[in-house]
């Protein structure tokens, strides 16, 4: 006889946490104490309990309970489909295995072709959607909250909103959660830090949304990634995979993950004060500790003891540095003057990339600038005003007329010796024509360096100059070239003869002139 619903509803809720047998339900249901048997059954084949089976409705019941297209009543045993499900995430996991895993248990168990039989059966009763498997280690997901918590300004009693963000691990459902003050890019990448932490390891893939922070640019057949959450990636070692546009189904994870964090903890807070987000996230640290704890209906295990078993020892281990925040500044038009501004003040980049568009990378101390992926330059960062310029950037045409100026001359005077310091200095300066004077010691330079003149001989004959008060250039080449300054007479040494014949400088200054 083909029992109706209502009957079906009636002998599981009867049987559910009674300890009637099978004929007292039949008695007071009014049908055969097998059916009974055959219902009990069922309800195990189908991994299913009364307590979620109540609350579907008829259609729903029918096709979840699965009792009219049912296989004959099995009176062998079964293991619990969820555990197996729960198995066949690990890698390399076959149900021929977990088969023979557990007829070792249960040598009286179903055989193999009722195992899988039956288990093709469960998964069948389970949602109408695709079912995604993920591997242990695998995926992240990750996700702001839509609801905001506000944090109140102790000095002030402003309000302010605070995000929520949320991560998911795939196989485990092990959840992570905590507070920051916007969705920025900086807040989003310590979100990421923080949960990776939390995990102690990290993913093959992440799995976010599609917000700025992000996603620059999605489109059929392009993807441009924020480069500082392409950076973090790189650092960590994982793989960005963005949710298709409007397709939460691609992210079920996170938007469940979210709807959890939002019922679980962000009510329980609804109604408290909190002056500071490390308040804030210290009772949403509590919370989400209870939470993962919670053993619920569909898992017996919690989601602690889950990752514990299955995520933990397959994520792979964080890098020895933690990752440091850069702020990225895009599409920046380089100057004619291969100079690029930031804040005020320039920073030179090699010359041939002049009138280019770069990227510009900008922590605490540094400056880079990037072309096509590429850094092509460097500095330390300056807040004042003013320009940074290095040498080996310049056109070879701009290299000589920076050669050319005072104190670049100078600099090189002063490297010779301190005679030749003295000697450009004299024509720079003491010069009624300054113009006359530059070219002077322009001129030396490029003869020092053409004749390979030694820093040793150039010193002597700028000594030698400089004690004579010479300026020009062309008597300095004289002595270069004559070796003047190595004839110098020796200069005298020996003391005054002494004698009463000779009477001196004195005796002369004391006489008189006499009249002729």
């Amino acid at each position: 006889m083909k029992l109706s619903v209502d009957e079906q509803r009636e002998v599981l809720r009867i049987a559910s946490g009674s300890t009637l047998s099978n004929r007292a339900i039949a008695q007071i249901v009014q049908v055969s104490h097998n059916t009974v048997r055959a219902l009990r059954d069922q309800l195990v084949l189908s991994g299913e309990s009364w307590e979620s089976l109540k609350v579907l409705d008829n259609a729903t019941f029918s096709l979840r309970f699965n009792y009219d297209r049912r296989a004959p009543a099995l009176r062998k045993v079964v293991p619990q489909w969820h555990e197996i499900h729960e198995q066949l995430r690990f890698r390399d996991m076959t149900l021929d295995l977990l088969w023979q895993e557990f007829r070792e248990k249960e040598p009286d168990g179903v055989s193999y072709a009722q195992f899988t039989r039956h288990y093709g059966a469960w998964v069948k009763t389970q949602k109408i959607s695709m079912r995604q498997v993920h591997t242990p280690g695998d995926k992240m997901f990750v996700d702001f909250c839509g609801r905001t918590m506000p944090i109140t300004d102790p000095s002030t009693g402003e309000i302010a909103s605070c995000q929520v963000f949320v991560a998911t691990l795939g196989s485990s459902g092990y959840l992570f959660a905590i507070a920051v003050a916007s969705q920025t890019t900086q807040d989003w990448l310590r979100c990421h830090i923080e949960a990776l932490e939390h995990f102690d390891g990290v993913p093959r893939f992440v799995v976010p949304d599609n917000l700025k922070a992000a996603v620059i640019k999605t489109t059929r057949n392009c993807l441009i990634l924020n480069k500082a959450y392409s950076e973090l990636s790189e650092h960590y070692g994982f793989t960005i995979i963005p949710s298709r546009p409007r397709k939460p189904k691609d992210k079920s994870l996170a938007e469940v993950g979210v709807q959890i964090v939002q019922r679980f903890v962000l009510a329980r807070l609804r109604d408290r004060t909190f002056f500071s987000l490390d308040e804030l996230n210290q009772q949403i640290t509590y919370w989400m500790e209870q939470l993962n704890q919670r053993v619920t209906r569909t898992y017996p295990k919690s989601r602690l003891v889950r990752f514990q078993e299955t995520d933990a020892p397959a994520l792979q281990a964080l890098p020895e540095r933690q990752y440091s925040y850069s702020q990225w500044v895009y599409q920046v038009r380089i100057g004619g003057d291969y100079h690029v501004e930031f804040q005020g003040r320039s920073y030179s980049v090699p010359y041939h990339h002049a009138n280019q568009l770069v990227d510009l990378r900008v922590n605490a101390d540094w400056l880079e600038v990037t072309f096509q992926r590429r850094v092509i330059s460097s500095h330390r960062i300056d807040t004042t005003p003013g320009v940074s310029t290095l040498r080996e950037h310049l056109a070879p045409n701009h290299h000589q007329f920076q050669d050319s100026q005072p104190p670049a001359l100078l600099a090189w005077a002063a490297d010779i010796g301190p005679e030749t310091h003295l000697y450009v200095q004299r024509n720079l300066e003491d010069r009624r024509d300054f113009a006359t004077g530059l070219r002077a010691v322009t001129a030396l330079k490029r003869d020092v360096r053409k004749e390979q003149i030694p820093h040793q001989r150039l010193e002597s004959a700028c000594a030698y100059a400089n004690s004579l008060g010479i300026v020009s250039s062309e008597r300095l080449r004289a002595i270069l070239r004559n070796g003047s300054d190595l004839r110098r007479p020796p200069m005298i040494t020996t003391p005054a003869i002494e004698h009463s014949n000779i009477r001196g400088a004195t005796y002369y200054a004391t006489q008189e002139e006499k009249p002729v």
